[in-house]
């Protein structure tokens, strides 16, 4: 280590150096550990409302790429400056629709395991280092990464109610988020956020058959609970979902949209950085094919991809999502 072979005045002024860049670019750390939260941004699209009326298992399978940067985040409790993050999750959605009805709702659960291939990039990595006002520095690593691919956290949903009333449908879901995944708190790349939260969903999608107009809408409330293994407690986050398509025949085309918004601050002594919030929106077009306007008879393919902008306190970067659907 760079500390061990410093005099101790040039490892001190090197601790000031780093400090000065971490409090002057605190407009860019304000951040969700990993500057992330449990739901997948921009996960619910098309028919996002629609809860089959037709009994069965019903299977979404999603390849979801995303590649983005942040001046500033947090990972495994050390202070992480200039970071690159690339990696591909595997989502499998399997949900049962029921032949039960609860307030005059369709019943159904669901179980959403993932596999997620990991690659990070930082530039400037601090590790534990009490200084000033018990703010976490040093010693110091330059230019470190790490690579995994594993299996990755679990959603599931013990509750799914559906409506539907002309044009309209609309959902409620309740989602737990168990940390399912690779976790080492010495490894950057980690396919686990190590903490388990709460995730309610309400959907909502407005679909002309005859004139090939859908607009869907969806807003997601995650609780978050702490990961003991930093002692982080992640604030609560908003994640907005939206999509307009218009149908020609089969095929559909139109623009989707997200927004990840944290509500309130991190806490925990493992929050580094204190109590900070982070945000950020993407917007991109949607391409799909759907071989029937029955959600129990459609094959569903889908295609999307995002360009995110705004990003305060967390990655900013793009999403590519391509995903497939039908009943068993």
């Amino acid at each position: 280590m760079f500390a061990q072979s410093w005099s101790r005045t040039r490892g001190f002024a090197h601790v000031v150096a780093i400090a000065f860049v971490v409090f002057t670019n605190v407009s860019s750390v304000r951040a969700a550990e990993y500057g992330t939260g449990p739901w997948v941004k921009g996960y619910t699209d098309i028919f996002g409302g629609v809860l089959p009326s037709q009994p069965g298992f019903y299977f979404r399978g999603d390849a979801y790429h995303y590649n983005g940067s942040a001046g500033t985040t947090i990972f495994n409790g050390r202070i992480a400056l200039n970071v690159d993050e690339d990696y591909t999750a595997t989502l499998f959605a399997l949900s049962y629709v029921t032949p039960w009805k609860i307030l005059g709702g369709t019943y159904a659960v669901a179980v959403v395991p993932s596999a997620v291939a990991m690659d990070v990039d930082i530039g400037i990595q601090i590790p534990a280092f009490t200084g000033p006002r018990g703010r976490t520095f040093g010693p110091f690593d330059f230019n470190v990464g790490d690579n995994e691919f594993a299996h990755g956290d679990t959603a599931f949903a013990p509750l799914i109610l559906g409506w539907n009333s002309g044009n309209f449908h609309w959902n409620l879901a309740v989602f737990g988020f168990a940390p399912t995944g690779k976790y080492d708190k010495s490894s950057l790349a980690n396919t686990s956020l190590n903490h388990w939260s709460e995730m309610t969903r309400i959907a909502g999608t407005w679909f002309d058959p005859k004139t090939g107009w859908q607009v869907d809408a969806a807003a997601i409330y995650s609780v978050n609970w702490e990961n003991p293994a930093t002692d982080y407690e992640t604030g609560n986050i908003l994640n907005l979902d939206g999509a307009i398509t218009k149908n020609f025949g089969p095929l559909g085309v139109g623009v989707v949209s997200y927004a990840m918004i944290q509500t309130t601050g991190d806490s925990g002594s493992g929050a580094r950085l204190g109590s900070f919030e982070s945000r950020v929106y993407g917007v991109g077009p949607i391409v799909t094919f759907t071989t029937s306007a029955d959600p129990s008879k459609a094959l569903t393919i889908i295609a999307k991809w995002y360009s995110e902008f705004d990003a305060k306190n967390t990655f900013e970067g793009n999403t590519v999502d391509v995903a497939a659907s039908f009943k068993f």
